[in-house]
């Protein structure tokens, strides 16, 4: 069986350019793309400042941007399912069950995931209870 191939990093910023154009995607090196801008879970959600980061031979790293601070339930002191809560590192997939890898374009992964990601936040807010399911980084229970 062959393996899809892999692709590069004008194919990733081009893909980008193409189906997120709204946003600003560069290329801070010859082997990085940035893209920044607004997405929103739905129709009706609330607009997040988002940036992905992508570098050759590594997984894509999303952060939100604006708010600053992203909101959290009450009685809650951090967000649930990120890497890293002052960075606002969103976690959309689980890199040991190789859900990502460069064989997959950015736009129809973690593009989409990072809205997914924002609805489950905001249905979070309103219920105080995480239903994205998942695992969360430093556990190790299927949510």
């Amino acid at each position: 069986m062959n393996k899809p191939p892999k692709l590069t990093i004008a194919q990733q910023f081009a893909g980008l350019k193409r189906d997120y154009g709204f946003g600003e995607t560069k290329m801070s090196t010859y082997s990085q793309i940035v893209w920044e801008g607004k997405l929103k879970s739905s129709p009706l959600g609330d607009e997040y400042l988002v940036r992905v980061t992508y570098k050759k031979g590594d997984s894509p790293k999303i952060y939100v941007l604006e708010p600053k601070e992203l909101k959290l339930p009450e009685g809650k002191n951090k967000l649930e399912h990120v890497y890293d809560h002052k960075k606002q590192k969103l976690c959309l997939f689980y890199p040991k069950a190789k859900e990502w890898n460069d064989t997959k374009t950015i736009t129809s992964t973690i593009m989409p995931w990072a809205m997914e990601w924002l609805y489950h936040y905001e249905m979070w807010l309103i219920t105080g209870e995480w239903l994205g399911g998942g695992i969360h980084p430093g556990g190790n229970n299927l949510k």
